[in-house]
């Protein structure tokens, strides 16, 4: 078992919660909504050998602070930019899963010249759409998964994620069923202010930059309109597909998606 470090960094008003082991040229790994920076262990542990691997509790989740409403993409890159300050991590990776990747693609186009890179596994690169209103008294879907989720006993959460993900390996059901008992539900609704400006953000993306797109029958965000549209806009971003996964690209197909990740810090170590 890997022996992880952690501690807390400040970031304005909000403290938040890192572990880190290894050695080397430092990568940060960001995770999705709902997750913690264990749910990326799997894939980081192995990169120890060669790299000083940093894994983020992102506000509100894991044992970070819960500032509310403050979950902007320009606060989570201050957050990122933070993290490297006070870590003293020298032109670091930053590799991002959903929201996550949505942090990191923030951060990448908002202080490029502190990153060497970044990989964004099926980020949200989409627009606002207006909800439909809700009928008086009801509760939002998000909210009504998160109060289940919250409601949930360690056993049941291990036998929903089971069920729900029957090809997840072990060590990642029980990474996601922390992250869940962790997971702060008081948060904002989504607006407008909360949406990634994705594109804007990729254009001013100035790092070597990954793109790992699944398959949308199967849940994933990006499809490949989008990805071509990404891939225009900005000449430094490389497009990788894995085929008949969804939204969890690592969690269903960790071997292809270590190799990717490995070859892509390998081939761009050197900045």
């Amino acid at each position: 078992m890997m022996n992880w470090t952690s501690g807390f960094i400040q970031s304005g008003t909000v403290k938040l919660h890192y572990q880190r082991a290894g050695h080397g040229i430092p990568v940060i790994f960001a995770h999705g909504f709902s997750d913690n920076g264990s749910c990326w262990k799997a894939i980081a542990e192995p990169l120890t050998a060669a790299y000083d691997v940093v894994l983020i509790d992102a506000r509100g989740h894991g044992l970070s602070s819960n500032p509310g409403a403050q979950y902007t993409p320009s606060d989570q890159a201050g957050d990122v930019r933070a993290l490297i300050s006070q870590l003293h991590l020298a032109h670091p990776f930053v590799i991002g899963h959903s929201m996550g990747a949505g942090m990191a693609l923030a951060a990448a186009a908002t202080f490029p010249a502190v990153l060497r890179g970044v990989i964004l596994e099926d980020p949200p690169l989409r627009e606002w759409v207006e909800p439909k209103p809700e009928p008086a008294g009801a509760i939002p879907p998000h909210q009504v998964w998160m109060n289940s989720i919250k409601a949930m006993t360690t056993d049941q959460l291990i036998r929903r994620c089971i069920t729900e993900n029957p090809t997840w390996r072990a060590e990642e059901i029980l990474y996601w069923v922390e992250s869940k008992e962790q997971f702060n539900p008081d948060r904002a609704p989504d607006d407008p202010s909360r949406m990634t400006p994705w594109k804007d953000y990729m254009t001013h993306v100035g790092v070597p930059s990954l793109l790992i797109v699944g398959d949308p029958t199967r849940g994933a965000l990006v499809n490949a309109e989008t990805a071509a549209l990404a891939r225009s806009l900005n000449p430094l971003l490389e497009i990788a597909l894995i085929r008949n996964v969804g939204h969890c690209i690592r969690r269903e197909a960790p071997d292809a998606f270590a190799a990717m990740v490995f070859d892509f810090l390998k081939r761009h170590k050197d900045k």
